[in-house]
């Protein structure tokens, strides 16, 4: 046994209940018939104590009787922080290690031998500027302001000075100006420039991005080793909850690699847990662009959507990830719910054609007995028949819609009665 390996507290023996422990414990009949898992213990931190007395081989015994009394699991413990590796588990190990410092001295080569040949661009000398050239305000649109040069007079020449219109120079005017539109259009372009240089230190400060880094400036290998970095960065601080410290990690890798789709989902995520929404939906967009068949980024723009109220938007990308991944039980849970909460808003599905409304009943079979009455000859007629309500209003309306005709004699009275069969 090393001499660091006694220090180690395979027993948990700090978490004992304390007891106490006479000489007579001290004993190997007595350590080979107590079960008492915290008189054991008391017993080895007696022993290693070396108050009674160093006795290796009754700390042996000690440890041996407590692995039989204690839980499997925790023997299991104890077995495992006590396991060594084996030979083929440590040249395994080595042989990683070497082939990793070999990489990593090759890499750091490339690294040194891009910093030789980069050309970092200096700014001109302060003051080194051309005076001379106008001064253009440009807003953030682009469109020009002002194009007027400072500390310029010109000279105009008087209305009725005819002399000096003699000697006026047409063509210099024409040249004057064309030169005049030369620098203002340089103007502008300069001033356009600087602009996109303020945008691009803008994006750097929104990414927490040291002014002293100069992204342009480095090679693919070094702009690679740094996104890969700062993704990893961003990921740390995912996992332990800081958002902030992740959106910002991410998005310095972005500047250094703009075209890693898993970059960009994996801060769509986060702004999807902060609540972002409409950033969450934009940064899984600009992954699909880069990588369409990227599944994460088609599950969470779908997630996105959802919690945006977009559910038939969420419905196309729940199905997209579905083809990418059909075994994927968790999409399709989302999809259902998805298409659940859509019948929930909507009404009824698209998919379902509406419903006729119902029919009415039938009326039901009536008999009528008619009782004709004359006046004259009092003679009643009885007729009986049954009679199909609907068949009587069809005959009721065609005579009705029949012209109408002079009545020459006077209609016999008549008198119904409405029998209901039961």
């Amino acid at each position: 046994m090393l001499a660091h390996e006694e220090a180690v507290d395979y027993f948990s023996l700090h978490k004992r209940k304390s007891k106490d422990v006479d000489v007579e414990m001290l004993d190997y009949e007595y350590v080979a018939s107590c079960t008492d898992v915290d008189v054991l213990k008391n017993i080895l931190v007696v022993l290693q104590s070396g108050k009674e007395g160093r006795y290796p081989p009754l700390e042996a015994a000690v440890e041996a009787r407590l692995m039989e009394v204690l839980p499997p699991s925790e023997t299991q413990r104890i077995l495992r922080m006590k396991a060594r590796p084996s030979e083929t588990d440590i040249h395994s190990e080595a042989a990683s290690l070497t082939a990793w410092e070999a990489q990593m001295a090759s890499r750091s080569a490339e690294l040194d031998a891009a910093r030789k040949l980069s050309s970092r661009s200096l700014p001109p000398p302060r003051g080194g500027g051309n005076s001379a050239a106008p001064t253009v305000r440009i807003s953030t649109k682009g469109d020009v302001v002002d194009v007027k040069p400072k500390g310029e007079k010109k000279n105009t020449i008087h209305a009725y000075d005819w002399r000096a219109w003699e000697k006026f120079d047409v063509d210099a005017a024409e040249r004057e100006l064309d030169m005049e539109d030369e620098r203002r259009q340089d103007a502008v372009r300069q001033q356009k420039e600087e602009l996109a240089a303020r945008q691009a230190r803008k994006r750097l400060d929104d990414a927490a991005m040291p002014a002293s880094v100069d992204v342009a400036a480095m090679s693919a290998a070094e702009r690679e080793v740094c996104a890969g970095l700062e993704k990893q960065k961003g990921n740390e601080a995912f996992r332990v909850g800081e958002n902030d410290d992740a959106i910002r990690a991410y998005s310095r890798s972005l500047i250094f690699d703009p075209t890693s789709a898993v970059v960009f989902a994996n801060r769509a995520l986060v702004h999807l847990k902060l609540k972002n929404f409409s950033t969450a939906e934009d940064d899984c967009t600009m992954a699909l662009r880069r990588d369409p068949l990227y599944f994460k980024a088609w599950s969470r723009r779908g997630m996105t959507r959802f919690r945006r109220g977009k559910y038939d938007d969420a419905i196309s990308d729940f199905e997209a990830a579905l083809r990418l991944e059909p075994q994927s039980r968790e999409i399709q849970k989302l999809l259902q719910k998805t298409k659940e909460k859509k019948v929930d808003v909507d009404g009824i599905p698209p998919a379902c054609p509406p419903q006729a409304p119902p029919q009415p009943p039938a009326a039901p079979f009536q008999r009528f007995e008619i009782l004709e009455v004359d006046d004259e000859k009092e003679e009643e007629v009885t007729t009986r028949g049954a009679i199909h309500t609907a068949e009587s209003s069809t005959r009721e309306a065609a005579r009705r819609d029949q012209p109408a005709t002079r009545v020459v004699a006077e209609k016999p009275f008549q008198r119904f009665e409405i029998l209901e069969d039961e």
